[in-house]
Parts: C-alpha cells; structure tokens; sequence
C-alpha cells in the first residue's frame, strides 16, 4: 500500500494534462477521448461493471470509449478478470473479443498485465498479434515494483515507439510513423 502511495505522488507530480503534449495523435486521444466528458445511456451498466470489478469507474469509462475512438473491431483481453473486463469493453460497441490468442488473427486492441506483454515483446508473436494502428493496454503498471519495472523496459524496448502513463493503464503504440515519446497524464 505505501509503494502504490509513494508511486501516485510520484506520478501526480510529472503527470501533466493535454496542454503538455506536443503529439497530435497523442493530445487528440487525450482531448477526444480520455477526457470525453459526454454522458452515455450505458453509464450505469458500466458503473455496475466495475463495482464488480473492483475497477475505478472513470476507468471503466475509459475502457469502454477505447474501441470506439480507435474504431476497434477485434480485441484480445489477457488480464483478469477477462469476462468482466471484456462486459465493459463491449457495452454498446460492435467488437469481438478473444480471452486466447486465435491463429493467423490480428488485433486492434490487446489487454493485458505488464509481465505478460514484456514476454511478448520479446518474442517474435506481438508482431504477428498486432498491426500499426493496434492499441496494447496495459493494467496495473505501478501494482508492485515488479509491475512498475516491467513498465519501465516496455518503455525502452526498441519497438515501442509511444507510451502513455495514466497510473491506472499504460498505453502502448508501435506505429512505424511515430518518434519515440512518453508521456504521463494525469486522467
């Protein structure tokens, strides 16, 4: 519990919001869909959701306006608890969602824990899961010192090219057009 305490102040104070971003792929995601304010008829299925999950309900939101704004069609969901977690993510959005990995099947969008996709970065399979425009999320990068340490080395592994710090999620883009940026913002 102190090391989360210590993490979250840590992230409060390099965090910064859209107008330290000098990306426009970057603050157009954070302008039009992190802090999309726009209240939504599934709200409370989502708020419901997340009391079962135990997950914040402004992330929850999140969650759920990520396909949407990425125009996802296929997701992979890889962290627990996939059901509930894949509930949120589909409540009103056209999407399919996989809890494995299908064969020859690419993703627009993969979920998963910090340790999982620091595996995969380091195996030939991501490259073959994902395409340019795919969104990696990772859960819970500051969870342990374990987690946070596996988000550093995803942030300097050669094929990242952005990644996005919101405390709660970690945002991962190997776009082949992009320069090589972190940021930290504050959701």
């Amino acid at each position: 519990m102190f090391f989360k305490a210590r993490q979250y102040l840590n992230f409060l104070f390099k965090s910064t919001n859209q107008h330290g971003v000098h990306s426009p792929f970057v603050y157009n995601l954070v302008t039009q869909c992190f802090y999309d304010k726009e209240k939504r008829k599934s709200d409370s299925i989502i708020k419901y959701l997340c009391t079962k999950t135990q997950t914040k309900f402004k992330i929850g939101k999140l969650l759920n306006r990520i396909p949407v704004y990425f125009e996802c069609k296929n997701i992979l969901v890889l962290k627990e608890p996939k059901d509930l977690i894949s509930q949120i993510l589909s409540v009103d959005n056209l999407v399919s969602i996989d809890h494995s990995k299908q064969p020859d099947k690419v993703y627009d969008f993969v979920y998963l824990t910090t340790s999982l996709l620091h595996q995969y970065l380091d195996t030939k399979p991501l490259c073959k899961m994902i395409h340019n425009d795919s969104i990696i999320l990772v859960d819970s990068i500051y969870n342990s010192e374990t987690d946070m340490l596996n988000w550093e080395k995803i942030k300097k592994h050669p094929k990242v090219t952005v990644t996005i710090d919101t405390f709660y999620l970690g945002f991962v883009f190997i776009r082949n057009e992009q320069a090589k940026e972190h940021f930290t913002i504050r959701l």
